[in-house]
């Protein structure tokens, strides 16, 4: 079954066939919770199913409609809505609260918690399925999907129309769910309007452009009213915008007026991820009864799309999915090739020595990375011979290089990973008595681990040292010299993360 047992940490680990078996049997679902006919949603009754629902942010909505999720579906939950009276505040780690609850033997772990990245990390170190309710400014995709099935419901389809979304589109997590699920859609427009320090991280425009999303940007929020079918407003996150004299000018420009709502198309759905902050609205509570405001449906459905995401991942529903499954990227293959080795004369005309007995000769390096992989491979503290410089290339003296000669050394096949890590395409020479006996390329790793001083360049990944959560970073390959965090999804090139 594709989906038993399965995490559901963020919305691009899923198939665009396996996004709409969902919403196809969240359609079920609220039908049948409509009608109270118990046996198509108790599916879990007599399991004996405990989840732990760990918030350590505070939440209304995605706490709540997950508890009552899993009270129709027939489980029990446990856990804590706030980090007070916890372990939490006398300094215990994520990874020993997630042990306590493994240990307890539940079923389940749904979890908010202010790191990006929290959520894989947690999907990675335990043995059942997490659900991601929020991770710092990272992903919400459980919002996400009910998201999607609101649209779905009030357009019907999820292809061919103009979206909007606005407010904060930098820190606002749900817009970047919402984003990142729309791309896999034929035909949708995305509109987009912000204060400039809110405006959508470049990492997810640069998705929307390789996923051929048309984007606009607007200058003003009624004038992106009347572009879209549907508007998706989220609240200014002051307690995470770090220049708060930006806050005053955001909330004034980004919020949904009566006026505005005249200027719509017919069939319009206004829609929120909630709450709305009353003293600064990012919708006029005067559109709270109007008929194309759509939050409160729009809150209403997470009750029968997160029920269904329990369902599925425990097995009591899906054996019917016969569509495209999501499959993990491959982590496997040569990091080098072996390059034909010529029999050439030692140079002289060079301005670095060469190595005149045995070593290895790194080439075509990064300029200036030099330093980092001296650091790297711990040269000083084996107290080896080594020389190090930019250079200009003979064969193209208009470019410069970075070169790195280690005498008597070779290198083990992780200190060959971690160099291709950090200077993909450079080259290395092994060096025996004075002649090429072995030359490698290297390219950029499927998978970046164990790399020493190596950091995740967002701040808010729990994978940093100064969270204290004690999680080494780990690099995916994102392109030829471009990676990306494991964990927060964070990218950046090679030369970023050390």
């Amino acid at each position: 079954m594709a989906f038993k047992d399965r995490d559901l940490t963020d919305i691009h680990s899923f198939t665009t066939d396996e996004v709409m078996f969902i919403l196809d049997k969240a359609v079920e679902m609220k039908r049948a919770l409509a009608a109270k006919d118990v046996s198509r949603y108790r599916l879990a009754d007599g399991k004996d199913l405990l989840a732990a629902l760990l918030f350590y942010e505070n939440s209304t909505r995605t706490r709540t409609s997950f508890e009552i999720a899993a009270m129709r579906l027939g489980m029990r939950t446990t856990g804590f809505s706030s980090t007070e009276g916890t372990s939490v505040k006398k300094g215990e780690s994520l990874r020993h609260t997630l042990d306590m609850y493994e240990a307890y033997l539940c079923d389940a772990v749904i979890m908010r918690h202010p790191l990006d990245g929290s959520a894989r990390f947690a999907a990675d170190h335990l043995h059942v399925p997490v659900f991601n309710a929020g991770d710092g400014k990272h992903e919400h995709p459980t919002q996400t999907l009910l998201d999607l099935f609101t649209i779905r419901e009030h357009l019907g389809r999820l292809d061919n129309f103009d979206m909007g979304i606005a407010g904060d589109l930098k820190y606002g997590r749900t817009a970047h769910s919402l984003a990142i699920a729309l791309a896999k859609f034929e035909g949708v427009r995305l509109h987009l309007f912000s204060h400039h320090v809110l405006a959508l991280p470049d990492v997810l425009m640069e998705m929307m452009k390789e996923h051929g999303v048309e984007v606009t940007i607007h200058e003003r929020l009624d004038e992106m009213a009347g572009a879209t079918d549907i508007m998706y407003q989220t609240r200014i996150q002051k307690e995470r915008m770090p220049d708060l004299s930006e806050y005053d000018k955001a909330k004034s420009m980004s919020e949904f007026t009566g006026a505005m709502i005249g200027k719509t198309r017919d069939g319009f759905g206004l829609m929120h991820p909630l709450p709305i902050d009353k003293a600064a609205p990012s919708i006029s509570s005067s559109l709270d009864g109007n008929p194309k405001a759509l939050y409160k449906v729009q809150a209403g459905n997470g009750v029968p799309t997160r029920l269904t995401e329990l369902a599925l991942s425990f097995g009591l529903l899906g054996d019917d999915f016969d569509g495209e499954e999501w499959k993990d990227s491959d982590l496997n293959g040569d990091f080098f090739e072996d390059l034909k080795v010529e029999d050439r004369p030692v140079r002289t005309d060079v301005s670095i020595r060469p190595l005149r007995k045995n070593g290895v000769v790194i080439d075509h390096m990064r300029p200036y990375m030099e330093d980092v992989l001296v650091r790297m491979l711990k040269v000083r503290e084996r107290g080896d011979i080594y020389r190090a410089a930019t250079v200009r290339a003979l064969s193209r003296p208009e470019s410069i290089k970075g070169m790195l000669m280690i005498e008597d050394r070779e290198f083990t096949q992780e200190e060959l990973r971690a160099v291709a890590a950090i200077s993909p395409g450079c080259t290395v020479n092994t060096i025996k008595e004075a002649k090429v006996v072995r030359k490698l390329r290297l390219k950029l790793p499927a998978v970046i681990e164990n790399i020493p001083h190596m950091a995740c360049s967002n701040k808010g990944c729990i994978s940093r040292s100064e969270h204290l959560e004690s999680v080494k970073p780990v690099m995916r390959r994102a392109g030829d010299e471009k990676v990306r965090c494991h964990f927060c999804d964070q990218l950046m090139t090679s030369a970023e993360i050390v």
